[in-house]
């Protein structure tokens, strides 16, 4: 298989710059994202709420608390990009 070495960086800073969607979202285009290529969870999120939004910490509300705890994952851990990754719908 052929492997391709991603500046993850580069590539996170064009998905947080993205506006393809920017007429139909009522708060405007904000994708709430982390991810690392260590890690071995990928969180789908989608329609976050305006605090996420806001805040730009995705899960950053009782959604977020009700599924660290049903994953079992304390905070340090939900929001540490090099076990968890979390990505919206969209990407």
């Amino acid at each position: 298989s052929v492997q391709m070495k991603v500046d993850e960086q580069a590539l996170l800073a064009e998905v947080r710059a993205c506006t393809i969607c920017a007429d139909v979202l009522p708060l405007g285009p904000r994708p709430v994202l982390q991810f690392s290529e260590k890690a071995r969870v990928l969180v789908a999120g989608q329609a976050p709420g305006r605090k996420v939004h806001d805040s730009g910490i995705p899960f950053n509300d009782a959604s977020g608390e009700r599924l660290r705890d049903w994953m079992g994952v304390d905070r340090s851990t939900f929001y540490d990009p090099e076990y968890i990754a979390i990505l919206p719908m969209g990407f």
